[in-house]
């Protein structure tokens, strides 16, 4: 009978055979939302940190009272394109922020419907409405040309940054 090598909890190797391996199933435990810790920003000393509405809400409220950050349907049953659908996300993230620097105030929101992808962000009031029109243009002609399908970016703008914070913690 064929053997195979694992590790139990105290690290010692131990061989379990196969046949007794095939019968043990899957088993999962209920969560525990008090320890979990990723994307829960930390509470500062004196309460001045402040956080959009973002990075306010934690991740399970991801759907509930926030929404997800990339909309498109690649991840439905027989849909394809799921690993270039990522790929070109990430691509025009950095694009984004490699076009505006120090503009870009809150996370960059993408949509897909049918062939048009959306680009929703907010940005800073710190350079002229001339060239920022410029770059709005360059961007959605660059974009369009890179991922041969039509880019529209909707762009609002705020004066300060304290237009943004939603609150302190």
């Amino acid at each position: 009978m064929a053997s195979v090598l694992c590790q139990v909890r105290n690290r010692v190797p131990c061989l379990i055979k196969l046949a007794e391996l095939q019968l043990r199933g899957v088993t999962t435990t209920a969560c525990v939302c008090k320890t979990i810790r990723s994307g829960v920003p930390k509470i500062s000393v004196k309460g001045d940190k402040a956080l959009t509405y973002e990075e306010a809400n934690p991740p399970r409220m991801i759907g509930v009272r926030k929404s997800w950050n990339t909309w498109n349907t690649s991840n439905l049953k027989g849909e394809g394109r799921k690993a270039e659908t990522t790929v070109d996300d990430i691509f025009i993230r950095r694009f984004i922020k490699g076009t505006f620097p120090t503009l870009v105030a809150s996370e960059v929101i993408i949509k897909r419907r049918h062939n048009i992808i959306t680009i929703t962000t907010m940005m800073y009031q710190s350079i002229n409405a001339q060239k920022m029109y410029f770059l709005w243009g360059y961007t959605e002609e660059i974009l369009s040309y890179f991922l041969k399908c039509p880019v529209k970016l909707e762009i609002q703008t705020i004066t300060n940054k304290s237009d943004m914070i939603y609150k302190h913690i």
